[in-house]
């Protein structure tokens, strides 16, 4: 019922040498009614099970009050956040993002519904931001 429009993971390299990781993206939801998803969305959690790297529980989840409702679809903003100790970033490589949720129900009304999908991690920042010093360029 609910899916991710774009779910590129960003990592950004702290001060303290811990990497920020960050979803950015659009909720989008196929429904004939529009309703307040905040009355009906129970539970939110997010993961991600960075290859080569560590498992990220975003703990910062949140969706905007207001949508845009087209086509059949409610379209709200979302975002999560999290932070990990995380060594030398690569460019690009890939982690599996885990959703889990309860719309219309709550805690004891079944199992909640889960989105799992593979998903682009893309390290930002300069070299020297995602690398470490060792790797700056000599002048």
């Amino acid at each position: 019922m609910l899916r991710l429009a774009d779910t590129s993971i960003r990592l950004y390299r702290k001060k303290d040498g811990t990497a920020s990781v960050r979803l950015r993206s659009y909720l989008m939801i196929n429904t004939d009614i529009g309703f307040r998803l905040s009355a009906y969305l129970n539970k939110i959690e997010c993961s991600v099970a960075i290859v080569d790297g560590p498992t990220v529980h975003f703990d910062e989840v949140a969706y905007s009050e207001h949508c845009t409702y087209k086509m059949n679809h409610m379209v709200h903003d979302f975002w999560a956040t999290g932070s990990t100790p995380y060594g030398a970033m690569k460019d690009t490589t890939v982690g599996l993002l885990r959703i889990e949720y309860r719309l219309f129900s709550f805690e004891g009304q079944g199992e909640p519904s889960i989105i799992e999908q593979v998903v682009p991690v893309v390290a930002r920042g300069t070299a020297e931001q995602r690398f470490g010093k060792r790797y700056r360029n000599a002048a």
